[in-house]
């Protein structure tokens, strides 16, 4: 006769008999061993009837005999603060159900969690259930949200080559060698010819939570293309941009214009200065003294020797530029000053400023160089050209092989100084919110003094127009830290990105200056970047 007796409608075992009338087992440790035994071993025991059973009682035949019981399992389904995953925790079944696929799926639904969800980590998660003990608990994600595809800007894609592209590109010789004088034609375009193509925006695609909310994906900044002078847009295409006169073309963020071009073969005192509107490209050199100006490219296929360039556009000295040595307060003799990124061979004794990047393929002698961006002196990829004294009097970022000399020539390098005007535009908006401040706390108590007015229309003309005031105020308020918060993040950036990253070597008498920190070094290392961190200068080999 079995001890034990299971019953499926409830799923309790029980006793046959109570242990006091059959005299067995003798105490709770011998009958949870024999549940341990028996084909009940997975069930959970209920120990608080077991201990009744042998507790000394006078009317023990009132005591339950329910000794354990069938436990299905279990599914906890749980959501992460953003409802994006759904992560379930399974506790195993006790000699009661497994946890089947659609019971998941209710609890699931139940949860709220009606998308996202993956078959193959749901099948797989339940089929654990063989694997783990009874009543044993175990984890797995099985539902992911989406995040939405956020759209691409509006792209704009460039048809045809420019001036520049035509330096960087010299011609061909027979036997494979390279012309650095023949650069080809000049590039010209006719009315009509495609400058440019945009690719509109897109929309992106929609994402969406476990509870099936959808996320809004962010369209891409549909911008237009933008036609300059000597270009339109093509009447059968709005997408086109194309020449609209004969000329050079030069190529803008989103957009185009075609310059009249003007081409010497030498600046001199035969052609005397040049002033035009529109690109100059000069296939020999800029003679001592003399002066170009231009609202277009400038392009020198020689070199700028003594010489002067002023370009509201990009230059190109494709052979390099050289002053004249001088002493302490000097001016120098040879000048480059562009609105865009300039691009030289080398330079020597020269003052050169860009307002994008500086690119020198070779070296830079004790010249005074500046830029908003880059500073690069090298070829692109991997910098081997060499600063040697001078100033860098502004950029964000240096790359060079060599910086400095071995004889210990000064050379002094200012990265970041735009810090200072951010700064002092920072402390202005701090003053300025400080005096707002001010303002709304006096309207403050002009609000309690009007409250007190005994007349009653006198009193509700006085409440209006403070709180006309006050609603200027908050806007103004609002407005300022908008600024003051903008000048932070600049400010972070400005300090985050700039850095001195050096491919060769260090030389001793290197000045630096990042914002407001400096250093000076004097000794010789070897390749190594420098930049911010935590407010000082740092370097790291």
């Amino acid at each position: 006769m079995s001890l034990f007796n299971h019953d499926p409608q409830t799923g309790f075992v029980t006793l046959t008999q109570h242990p006091k009338s059959s005299g067995f087992p003798v105490t709770s440790s011998q009958l949870i061993e024999l549940i341990e035994q028996s084909q009940y071993a997975d069930f959970e025991v209920v120990s608080a009837n077991i201990g009744k059973l042998f507790a000394p009682s006078s009317n023990y035949q009132a005591d339950s005999l329910i000794i354990a019981r069938a436990v299905d399992a279990s599914l906890l389904i749980q959501i992460d603060e953003k409802n994006m995953v759904a992560e379930a925790t399974l506790t195993t079944a006790r000699g009661g159900q497994l946890m089947s696929l659609d019971n998941a799926r209710d609890a699931l639904l139940e949860a709220g969690v009606i998308q996202g969800i993956s078959q193959r980590a749901l099948d797989n998660f339940l089929g654990q259930q063989f694997e783990k003990n009874a009543g044993a608990s175990y984890s797995a994600i099985v539902a992911h949200g989406r995040r939405p595809k956020e759209g691409s800007d509006a792209k704009f894609i460039r048809l045809c080559s420019t001036a520049q592209d035509r330096v960087l590109s010299p011609q061909a010789k027979e036997g494979g060698k390279v012309d650095m004088r023949n650069l080809g034609a000049i590039i010209t375009v006719n009315p009509g010819t495609p400058l440019m193509q945009r690719i509109a925006a897109t929309q992106g695609e929609d994402g969406y939570t476990v509870f099936g909310d959808t996320i809004p994906a962010c369209p891409g900044k549909d911008l237009p293309l933008q036609p300059f002078e000597g270009t339109k847009l093509d009447p059968d295409n709005p997408n086109m941009l194309i020449a609209d006169s004969k000329g050079v073309p030069v190529a803008l963020p989103r957009g185009m214009r075609v310059d009249d071009v003007l081409c010497f073969d030498n600046v001199d005192i035969g052609t005397g200065h040049v002033d035009f509107d529109g690109s100059v490209i000069i296939s020999g050199d800029i003679k001592d003294g003399m002066r170009v100006r231009a609202s277009g490219d400038v392009t020198v296929l020689g070199f700028v020797e003594s010489g002067k360039i002023d370009s509201a556009s990009a230059v190109t000295v494709l052979l390099g530029a050289i002053g004249r040595k001088r002493e302490d307060g000097d001016e120098f003799t040879c000048k480059i000053k562009a609105a865009r990124t300039i691009s030289l061979g080398y330079a020597q004794y020269c003052f050169i400023e860009g307002q994008q990047d500086l690119f020198i393929e070779r070296q830079a002698l004790h010249c005074d160089l500046s830029a908003r961006r880059l500073i690069r002196v090298g070829k692109a990829n991997n910098p081997k050209g060499k600063i040697i004294g001078g100033s860098i009097l502004n950029a964000m970022r240096i790359e060079t092989g060599e910086l400095g000399a071995p004889s210990g020539t000064k050379t002094k390098v200012h990265l970041a100084q735009y810090w200072h005007d951010l700064r002092q535009k920072q402390i202005q908006v701090s003053d300025f919110e400080k005096l707002l401040a001010t303002k709304a706390a006096s309207l403050k108590q002009a609000r309690k003094k009007a409250v007190k007015i005994p007349a009653a229309d006198k009193r509700q003309l006085f409440l209006t127009k403070i709180a006309a005031s006050e609603e200027q105020i908050n806007i103004r308020i609002a407005h300022i830290k908008r600024k003051k918060h903008l000048i932070k993040t600049k400010i972070a950036q400005l300090l985050a990105t700039s850095r001195v990253k050096v491919n060769e070597l260090m030389h001793p008498g290197v000045e630096l200056k990042i914002a407001k920190d400096s250093k000076n070094f004097s000794r010789i290392y070897p390749p190594h970047l420098v930049k911010m961190s935590e407010g000082k200068i740092t370097q790291s080999f």
